[in-house]
């Protein structure tokens, strides 16, 4: 009897602290659960201007992996609705329009015309937005000034200015005369980048040689080239997403090329399939700095307190196949400094 009751003794004490440890786990569990149902959740809306320029991809990359790092995630904390416009206006501003009918949290809008749609349909219920990949905002009147939002849009600009395109493309090709300059009319930031070249040109010594063409042109797109190859000594194609798309892009190389005419554009995989260079910014990281910005609005920042923002890091992509194949030679300093060779 005395041996049975100190083990009763010893196991009251050894029972109660499982019962509390099972009361505060139960409490614990209790608690973290309605943590989770009661956690806030996020609602955006993302207008993508085209799925067919791979830099669209890139940036929507980098804006989803910048929410992720910070803990937004769709299904867990965010809701994304997502619509690829495929470059026509009408969807933009429709699908934008459906966006403030949800009453999304925000809407991002990757591209000049998703941009100019979002603005005009958050116009009387000021829903937050933020740009990307926006080649001219200030002259396509997206915003008014990088420092200080007046509207209800913020965002990162893609562009990197002329000048400095120029100052790259004249280390490349020392002996221009003529530039030609491609773009298409209906493109707001390619017309805004396109003067911005036509202007900077005459700063280098350059003839410009300016072609625009209409949307019911392009199907004469290769006598167009064909027509500027002959009279200038490079092709410099600005920032316009018609002639980025890969049918169109490689007619203009084609046709480049068989009349050794060197065309420089503003992105990596431009250089990647057939241009000689592109000095532009790095895609990705721009979708992690848009990325950024919308972390600060979802943390309720206000969108008048976040200024839009240039590219923080400008990268040259030469192909040095092309270099060789059009009897090019590219100075050595310019190719230690480039940052992606194309061999």
């Amino acid at each position: 009897m005395i041996l049975f009751s100190k083990v009763k003794d010893m196991s009251v004490p050894f029972a109660r602290k499982h019962v509390l440890l099972l009361i505060f786990l139960t409490g614990f569990a209790f608690i973290t659960s309605g943590c989770g149902e009661n956690e806030q959740k996020f609602h955006l809306g993302v207008l993508q201007w085209t799925e067919k320029v791979q830099p669209y991809q890139q940036t929507y990359k980098g804006i989803i992996d910048s929410l992720s790092d910070s803990g937004f995630k769709a299904d867990l904390n965010l809701k994304i609705d997502y619509l690829n416009v495929e470059q026509d206006q009408t969807k933009a501003f429709n699908g934008a329009r459906n966006f403030v009918e949800e009453k999304v949290d925000l809407i991002v809008a990757l591209g000049t015309g998703s941009s100019l749609a979002a603005l005009k349909a958050t116009n009387l219920d000021r829903i937050p937005i933020v740009f990307s990949i926006v080649g001219a905002p200030k002259a396509t009147g997206i915003i008014k000034s990088y420092d200080h939002p007046e509207r209800n849009i913020t965002g990162v600009s893609m562009r990197i200015p002329v000048q400095e395109q120029f100052q790259q493309l004249n280390d490349i090709l020392p002996n221009i005369k003529k530039c030609g300059i491609l773009y298409t009319a209906e493109i707001v930031q390619a017309v805004a980048t396109a003067q911005e070249a036509i202007d900077i040109a005459a700063k280098f010594g350059w003839k410009p040689v300016p072609v625009v063409l209409s949307r019911q042109e392009l199907h004469s797109l290769r006598d167009t080239v064909q027509n500027l190859a002959e009279q200038v000594d490079a092709i410099y194609i600005p920032t316009d997403p018609v002639l980025s798309s890969p049918d169109y892009l490689s007619t203009i190389i084609e046709v480049a090329d068989k009349n050794q005419v060197p065309v420089i554009g503003v992105a990596k995989n431009f250089v990647e399939n057939g241009i000689l260079a592109a000095i532009h910014c790095d895609y990705y990281e721009i979708g992690r700095q848009t990325g950024n910005s919308i972390i600060r609005l979802l943390r309720g920042v206000n969108v008048q307190n976040i200024p839009s923002q240039k590219p923080m890091i400008t990268r040259l992509s030469l192909n040095l196949q092309k270099a060789q194949q059009l009897n090019i030679k590219i100075p050595r300093a310019v190719i230690l400094k480039a940052d992606n060779l194309i061999n």
